[in-house]
Order: structure tokens, then sequence, then C-alpha cells
């Protein structure tokens, strides 16, 4: 199997897919939420109440009174714990009774805890630190600053990393180690406790406990699913001559479009008149045409019918990812035409050779992202410009139309091929001042590339000959159902 093949099943096998009901309960501001195994406890700050949900038998159980503040909580069994300044309260979730205080050090306006098997993590609003803590000694092991953007309301521990609910309305995938971002996922709007349970989340906002659909890999999160059904037009446009259809026996036209990637999910993928469509290594949908010697068909229309499915997205490009390029550099034949040569105008090759002397002359062995990051920072350049430097540079790049589901119109990005993650997509939310970082909305669908359209024979063109036009084109498209969660 290929490697390409052994990421898109990767990809699939780690789909996450929640399959428990959202709960409605009556919190009014629940900062904390913790599983101890069979109940998911939410803790009310306004209210200084308790609630318990039996999440196999999805049964809500009577809210408990607390004597004291309550803030985020988890689970150190056989109780539950919050944070208060410079203590951590375990208290009886059966009962509500407070059982223990712990006395803590220069942590004077904690907020969030969460625990793994051998210590807590405390953050501190006052420092915006992390504090770890051994609860069973009663002994501090330092702290460190995590690479958040806003304060945190709440945490949890789950396969190797914290997990912080921020107030920008983020859920951090961070290092117990030193904070370090892994990725983030958003949230909807009031989210404050976070949880797992049976590898699902699940998140606190008043009045409601939900769970966030959301794919987790090695390489990103993705979270704010949204589901619709759209019916388009294909127009692909021939570009064979008179004397090429004379000459060859046969001509064939290939093309692929709606891949499955990270940002987005497809299904039903239907054509009319009827048409096959295939697989590439990449999961994109592919099909082709065949025209027979002396064929005087110019084009040929395809009506298209399919099922999606988007995601928030932001590829981030820690440490960790950044050491995996450089380890793998290698490229695989198919995608060594992201790199073929793509002709300037005499004004943008000779912006083209300037800009890759210079990086070049300082930036030699640096990651692609930083080449990036400085392309988009000169706005001289146009995207077949910065496209065909990427390629110059080695970095696979090709053209990418999106259609914006809100606004009813094409988007033209460009998209780049970076180890271990594949084709990342830099859209107009890229900001060249957070070079390690990608994003892409869900209101976004990735359509095609015309860069991936593949014809035989080729068109051989005069010197100054015009250009082929564009060969496939997408029109009169309808939104036939939504939703958005």
């Amino acid at each position: 199997m290929k490697l390409q093949n052994l990421k898109f099943c990767f990809l699939l096998c780690f789909l996450t897919t929640l399959v428990a009901d959202d709960v409605q309960l009556e919190t009014k501001i629940p900062l904390g939420l913790a599983h101890d195994g069979t109940i998911l406890w939410v803790a009310d700050a306004a209210k200084r109440e308790l609630t318990g949900y039996d999440v196999a038998q999805k049964k809500t159980i009577a809210p408990r009174s607390l004597s004291f503040d309550v803030r985020d909580i988890a689970y150190w069994a056989p109780n539950l714990v919050t944070v208060a300044p410079n203590y951590v309260y375990v208290f009886n979730p059966l009962n509500g009774d407070l059982v223990d205080k712990i006395q803590l050090k220069g942590i004077d306006d904690p907020v969030a805890i969460a625990l793994d098997m051998h210590q807590a993590y405390i953050y501190n609003r006052s420092d915006k630190k992390i504090y770890r803590v051994q609860l069973a000694d009663r002994l501090q092991f330092g702290s460190f600053t995590p690479d958040v953007s806003a304060d945190i309301r709440s945490m949890t521990f789950y396969k190797g990393f914290l997990w912080a609910v921020a107030k920008d309305g983020k859920a951090y995938k961070l290092s117990p180690s030193d904070g370090s971002q892994a990725n983030f996922l958003p949230l909807p709007d009031a989210s404050y406790g976070i949880a797992f349970v049976d590898g699902g989340m699940y998140i606190a906002r008043p009045g409601q406990v939900r769970s966030i659909d959301f794919i987790e890999t090695d390489s990103y999160v993705a979270a704010a699913k949204r589901n619709f059904t759209l019916a388009a037009e294909i127009d692909l446009v021939f570009p064979w001559s008179k004397e090429a259809r004379e000459r060859e026996p046969k001509m064939r036209l290939a093309y692929s479009l709606l891949p499955l990637t990270a940002h987005q999910r497809i299904a039903g993928l239907r054509a009319e008149p009827f048409v096959r469509f295939g697989r590439n290594d990449d999961g994109a949908h592919t099909s082709e045409i065949i025209l027979e010697r002396n064929s005087q068909e110019q084009s040929r229309k395809q009506k298209i019918h399919f099922q999606a499915t988007l995601y928030n997205l932001t590829h981030i490009f820690n440490a960790a990812q950044m050491k995996l390029y450089f380890k793998n550099p290698e490229l695989s034949d198919n995608l060594r035409i992201y790199l073929d040569k793509i002709p300037l105008a005499a004004g943008e090759q000779s912006a083209s050779e300037k800009f890759q002397s210079v990086w070049l002359a300082k930036n030699e062995g640096k990651h692609p992202v930083y080449a990036i990051s400085a392309l988009w920072r000169d706005e001289t350049m146009s995207a077949t410009a910065r496209c065909a430097t990427l390629r110059t540079l080695g970095v696979p790049c090709r053209r990418m139309h999106f259609y914006d589901l809100d606004a009813g119109k094409m988007l033209h990005y460009l998209q780049v091929y970076l180890q271990p993650v594949g084709w990342v997509s830099i859209s107009t939310k890229y900001d060249a001042t957070r070079p390690k970082e990608f994003p892409v909305a869900n209101n976004e669908l990735e359509l095609y590339s015309p860069d991936d359209l593949q014809f035989s024979p080729k068109e051989k063109r005069a010197p100054g000959a015009s250009a082929l036009p564009e060969l496939m084109r997408l029109g009169n498209v309808r939104v036939i159902t939504s939703s958005l969660e």
C-alpha cells in the first residue's frame, strides 16, 4: 500500500464520532466538568451546585448544594477537587460535603485544575501560569506559562495532553511539560468546562452539556461541523486542435475534484450523465474522458450532486511537526508535477528570482513555513508568482478553487504540500506574522485544482501564443440543505 493510502486510512481510523445526546440542565455558569467513570459532574459557580449525569443511563442526578465557592473541577478518586485562593478543596460528589483542604503556596487566584495519574495542573489567573502539584504529598513542582491567547476557564487531561478552554472560545491542546501548543479547535459560544468520555469531548455551557464532534490525529484537531447537500454543474473544455484530433487515435482528459481532507468529508457524489469516479491516493474523486480520433466534441457538461461535512481547522506546525518534515524530505512521483516551472511575465519572473536569491542567501535550510510567510508579506507578488516561486524553492504548490457557502462565490487559494501533514491551504485567514498556523473555515468548500488536470496528448503552444483556457469550471452552484453546529 502506498504511503498516501496509509495516510488516508489513518485519517479515517482517527475520525471521532460522538454518540451521546446533548444534555439540558438548569446551570448558569458551569465552570467545571469532570467524569468519574460513570457520572459526568457539572459544577455551577453561580448557583454553588453540583449536578450529575449518568452517561450510560442517560439520566440526570438531582443537584447538590455546596457550602463553598466552586470553580473548575476534576476527579480524584473517589472524590472531586476544585480550586480556591491558595487551596485545593476535596469534596464528596455524592453529598457535596467538604472532605479536605490542601494548601497551596503562591497560587492566589487558581481558576482551573486537571489531573493525570501523578499530579495536578492548576492554572493561576493572576500570573497566567500553570503549576504542578502532587496532591497526595502536598508538594509543588514548579510552573510554566501555557501558549494560549486568553485566560483559561477549565482544563482536563486526556491522552497525554492538557486540554484548556479559554475565554477566546477555543479549546487548546497543550504539552503538560512546558505548555507549548500542539493545536486548538474552536468551540460554541459561552463554553466553560471540558471533559472526555469514551473518546468523546463534552463541553459545559449555560443550561447545557453538549458533545463536540471533532477529529483528532497526531497532526491536527478540527471541530465546528457543518453539514449540507450541494448541486452544481461542471463544464469541461477539451483542449485539442483539429490537427491533434486527426493525428492521435485517442485523447484523454483526467480530472480530480472534491478531495477528502482534514477540512472536509464528501459522501454520495453522483454525476449526470453517469460518471464513474475513482479515488486518488490523497482521497480526491477522479474521473476521465476519452475521445476517439476525429471526435468533434469541444466540451462536456456534467451535473453533480453530493453531501459534505466541513470542519473549522487550523494546521499548526509545532516543533515536533517541523522536525518530522526534515526527517522525510523525499517526495512521491505524483507530487513532482507540482514542482514544474510556471511561465511568468518578465517583471514577475525578475521579482521571483530576486526573492529566491535573497531568501536562499539568508535562510537556506529553514522550514518552508518561513518562506511562505516572507512571500505573503511581499504584497507585490501575484498568486501565480508566489506559486512559481515556491515550486522553484522545492515546495510543491498548486492553485485551488474553493466555494464560499455563505457568500455564494468562488475563492482562489494556493495550497502547499508539507510533510507530514500533506496539502495545506493558504487562505485569506492566513496571518504572515504567525507563520506556523494555516486556518481554513467551515464555510469554505474545497472544490478542485486546475493544476490537477491532466490531458494527453499535450497541446504544443507556439512561442507567444496565448495560454490554454481554463479547462474545468464549476457553475450553477445550489446549496439544497444546510445545517451548522
